[in-house]
């Protein structure tokens, strides 16, 4: 299944034939961190991305029956400001709807992108990541580049804050929009909450799934181009515990793919 395999930086990435092997795959490589954790600690906290292009990873992870899940805690990236967890592009309600109403997590925790005081959710949830410092962070890639939601123009690899208020660029409320959770773009909100790239790269693994033609150009800029905050994800190659996961659509534009 597997067609290629190499290392970018410290980064790890493996390409599969179709966006059901990526799913798969890297749902295997999770599964096998979460429960070492679990053998070593006795628990483990973990990090969820909420987004189409984690659809078939978490369908193959909450099927998995030799997880503990009564001893995992799980937090979650991002969520949109002023979005309540009913509405149906909340973050929170795709992972319920994906994973945490599927299997008995230990808690959710989760990140209130409509608290009143945004400044003061993203310091209480800064707490809580603390309490409980998570093993994995499972993340996506964005068509911008970006990780959660720190957007390129947001993008400060040495941001000295785990939780932050960010502001939303144009080709990611557009994403929004391609994603499906919003009719148009002036329905898509400018502010998120968002956890920060260090924070990312301290977590001791990271599990990035990453399918489809969409992609493709910041799969590129990411493994290809400068390690810059113009593409967030290219920091990605500094993480010595992360795996990214590619189909042959989203390698598409990789010289080494294709040569």
């Amino acid at each position: 299944m597997l067609e290629d395999h190499f290392v970018a930086g410290h980064l790890s990435v493996s390409v599969y034939p179709a966006r059901r092997d990526v799913g798969m795959a890297s749902a295997r490589a999770a599964s096998a961190i979460v429960r070492a954790a679990i053998e070593k600690n006795g628990s483990a906290a973990v990090v969820f991305a909420a987004a189409p292009s984690q659809n078939e990873f978490l369908a193959h992870l909450r099927a998995d029956s030799s997880i503990d899940w009564r001893r995992v805690t799980a937090f979650h990236l991002d969520e949109y400001a002023g979005l309540p967890a009913s509405h149906p592009a909340s973050f929170r309600r795709f992972l319920h709807e994906r994973l945490m109403d599927h299997v008995p997590l230990a808690a959710f925790h989760e990140l209130a992108g409509d608290a009143p005081d945004l400044e003061a959710e993203a310091a209480r949830y800064q707490r809580l990541l603390a309490e409980q410092p998570p093993v994995l962070v499972a993340l996506g890639i964005g068509e911008n580049g970006h990780l959660a939601f720190i957007d390129p123009g947001e993008c400060d690899f040495e941001d000295s804050r785990d939780v932050r208020v960010v502001n939303l660029d144009d080709i990611c409320r557009r994403q929004q929009v391609h994603d499906g959770a919003f009719q148009r773009v002036e329905d898509v909100p400018r502010r998120a909450l968002s956890l920060t790239i260090p924070f990312f790269l301290r977590t001791p693994h990271a599990i990035v799934t990453v399918p489809g033609a969409a992609k493709r150009q910041a799969v590129h800029d990411a493994l290809e181009g400068p390690v810059s905050p113009r593409c967030p994800a290219s920091v990605l190659r500094r993480h010595p515990g992360a795996t990214l996961f590619l189909d042959r659509d989203s390698a598409a534009l990789l010289r080494r793919y294709n040569v």
